[in-house]
């Protein structure tokens, strides 16, 4: 019998503009952690067990700001990766693991989540990222198998925090 399992990607919430510090210690904007700690409100009761974030300082800030409290891997690899990068590094995740965030940049997290996307998806999910996905816009997917297996799954809920949130 095959193990249902759960991915949740997730787009950094707002930063602030390059400026001196450079694009990787960009930091969040006041609003920006305002929107990590709705959307880590919002995955409470989720049942993530594991984080894999890229390593630039906005993207580690909004998981802090997600207050999950559970194991996080910061990883390099993340940063600039695109969309098959970040598929690769979740085929590698530990078997055991049964439910994943990760939390990346655009446009590789939003190329990720419509490529995965599979023809069950639900359509209010779908809706939500079609022509626009704003910082701090999480992706939920289900899927029955191994994470080595993970091809296409069943998008079931978007979480957001800009435009109009639907119920």
């Amino acid at each position: 019998m095959s193990e249902h399992r759960v991915l949740y990607l997730m787009r950094h919430a707002s930063a602030d503009s390059w400026g001196i510090l450079g694009d990787k210690n960009r930091p969040l904007t006041p609003a920006g952690r305002e929107e990590a700690t709705f959307i880590g409100g919002q995955l409470a009761d989720s049942g993530i067990q594991y984080v894999v974030v890229s390593a630039a300082a906005r993207t580690r800030q909004t998981v802090a700001n997600l207050g999950l409290g559970v194991d996080v891997e910061s990883t390099d690899r993340l940063y600039g990766a695109g969309s098959s990068t970040i598929l690769h590094i979740v085929h590698e995740l530990d078997p055991a693991l049964t439910c994943v965030l990760v939390v990346g940049h655009s446009p590789s997290i939003p190329t990720l989540v419509h490529q995965l996307v599979s023809e069950d998806s639900d359509r209010e999910a779908l809706d939500l990222v079609s022509t626009h996905f704003p910082a701090a816009t999480c992706c939920r997917f289900d899927f029955e198998g191994p994470w080595a297996g993970l091809e296409t799954a069943r998008l079931t809920r978007t979480i957001r925090t800009k435009l109009p949130q639907k119920p």
